[in-house]
């Protein structure tokens, strides 16, 4: 009898959580841990199935919108793996495929600001392969980035993103490392309240934060601070390969050679 209670109480769970989740959230869901693992680990063919996944799931019709989000940011993701492998043809094919899902995104749904932040970004790294389009698409990612900031002033994301645009554009031309420092402890801020709406929406980015502060921090030769937020970084996400494999490396030997 104690058996049968057992079978029913499971099936009666499972029951339930099929009710609570349908399996296009299940598969959104495992696209983004997917792609966590694989900027964990900096993975180009993970970036690429992950990818895969949510491009498969555009022919369901419940997160249109949401899912060219998805594959927009996947792209964003293998960009920078080609900007850091200097491979700036696959990293331009990106970029454009990424402008190309998140307008789509925001055609679909104008009121989510993530999509307005990545395609910001992407802008941002279009530039950088092609500087002399800053004329022309320098307004246009400040324009995306200030319609994130409208839609949902408070997402830590849009703050992360801006943060990160103004670390790798000169002050000249309205970056700098201390407007990107302000972006990024705001994002920090934000992130200790923020909770996504629900799990199929965009949860990444709290350890890529501290990853940036350690490095401004490092840059300025304050490394006690640097180490702080690396730590950090490693306490909400141990597996994070960028600081644990690299900047933290990279701050040893500079602490060593202050040593010297």
């Amino acid at each position: 009898m104690r058996r049968v209670f057992s079978v029913v109480g499971i099936i009666l769970a499972f029951s339930s959580f099929a009710h609570s989740q349908s399996p296009v959230d299940s598969l959104i869901i495992q696209g983004k841990e997917y792609m966590q693992t694989a900027v964990n680990g900096w993975d180009l063919q993970k970036m690429l199935a992950a990818r895969g996944l949510f491009e498969r799931l555009l022919s369901d019709s419940t997160y249109p919108w949401l899912i060219h989000y998805y594959i927009g940011y996947a792209d964003m993701r293998i960009v920078t793996y080609y900007f850091s492998k200097e491979d700036k043809d696959k990293a331009l094919e990106y970029v454009n495929d990424g402008v190309k899902h998140l307008k789509a995104s925001i055609e679909l749904n104008g009121d989510f600001a993530e999509s307005y932040s990545l395609l910001s970004s992407l802008y941002g790294d279009k530039i950088g392969i092609k500087p002399l389009l800053g004329m022309t698409l320098g307004p246009k990612s400040g324009a995306a980035q200030g319609k994130a900031f409208e839609l949902d002033p408070q997402n830590p994301r849009s703050h992360l993103i801006a943060g990160e645009s103004a670390y790798y554009t000169p002050k000249l031309f309205g970056g700098g490392k201390e407007k990107a420092r302000k972006h990024l402890h705001q994002a920090a801020e934000y992130f200790t309240t923020y909770r996504p709406e629900k799990e199929i929406y965009p949860s990444w980015g709290q350890e890529e934060v501290y990853a940036y502060l350690g490095l401004i921090e490092m840059d300025r030769g304050n490394l006690i601070e640097a180490r702080e937020n690396f730590q950090r970084a490693l306490q909400i996400n141990p597996n994070y390969g960028w600081v644990k494999f690299y900047l933290m490396k990279e701050l040893e030997k500079k602490a060593s050679g202050e040593k010297r």
